[in-house]
């Protein structure tokens, strides 16, 4: 069993963005700036917020707070991402989640410029995807990919199998994995309610789990050999686990991810790689 190391492939990614942006910056003259929208004072958020800001000082990438108030209306949220969308100091823009209740995130999210989508889940961003063109892409999937990759995961024709069909994690990736000629199946609630759940998962030569329950997937629920994609993010007990239970599914899986240590930094990195990529678009013609 191969265990992915994540920090390092982070660092990996960090390194290559930091090098790319000293040299594209001393062209452009100045360097690119990501802010961070927060409405509310939510410690998770802040916790995701920091994590962000490290990264991005790291890499070079100047980092930006615009604070709101917690009880911010939808209309007042989308104004003040509409200055930022006009403001050329900012290169990219982060909403941090969660939002104040009543809050429709995706009409937020909607609201952001695509070229200045450091998540990559604007609609026209996600659209590209399917077309095959896309440059900034969801940081979570990106990752699931990039981690693939640095192990040499062919996908061609291999069973594909995402629990889980968020529109930030699951449907993006299961149309990364396509692209790759993955056979791909993507199962949910209404697999699990069917009783199909664990018989998808079984049939997986990469089996990638994003729910956000804790231990759900079990050793017997796996293929020996199968490459574990754990992206899940729990609390347990004053520990952080996957949605994977790791002891079991290990002594089947040829190549697994730990939580934390796995998803979580490449994810991260790969927001800078956005960012990255948004400056480019912005700063470099033809």
């Amino acid at each position: 069993m191969q265990l992915v190391n994540g920090n390092e492939i982070a660092d990996r990614i960090k390194l290559s963005v930091k090098e790319k942006l000293t040299t594209l910056s001393s062209s452009v003259g100045k360097g690119p700036k990501l802010v961070s929208v927060m409405a509310g004072d939510d410690e998770e958020a802040k916790i995701y917020m920091n994590m962000q800001k490290k990264a991005a000082e790291e890499v070079g990438i100047k980092f930006a707070t615009h604070r709101l108030k917690g009880d911010i209306s939808q209309e007042d949220l989308v104004k003040e991402i509409a200055k930022l969308n006009d403001d050329r100091e900012a290169t990219a823009i982060i909403v941090q989640k969660p939002l104040p209740e009543g809050i429709d995130h995706d009409r937020v999210v909607a609201s952001v410029a695509p070229g200045k989508d450091a998540e990559g889940i604007h609609p026209y961003n996600l659209g590209r995807i399917l077309r095959r063109e896309a440059d900034i892409v969801p940081c979570t999937p990106g990752a699931v990919m990039k981690i693939l990759r640095v192990h040499k995961i062919d996908l061609y024709g291999r069973e594909v199998v995402i629990i889980g069909h968020s529109a930030i994690i699951g449907k993006p990736l299961s149309l990364m994995m396509l692209n790759e000629m993955a056979t791909t199946t993507v199962c949910h609630i209404a697999t699990c309610d069917k009783g199909h759940l664990i018989g998808h998962a079984k049939e997986a030569d990469i089996l990638v789990v994003a729910v956000g329950k804790a231990g759900m997937v079990r050793g017997d629920w796996v293929k020996e050999g199968a490459v574990v994609i754990d992206v899940g993010i729990n609390k347990v007990g004053g520990r952080i686990a996957g949605d994977v239970e790791f002891s079991e599914v290990s002594k089947k899986a040829s190549i697994i991810t730990p939580v934390p240590g796995g998803v979580g930094p490449v994810t991260v990195s790969i927001l800078m790689r956005n960012v990255l990529r948004a400056y480019r678009t912005q700063n470099v013609k033809g």
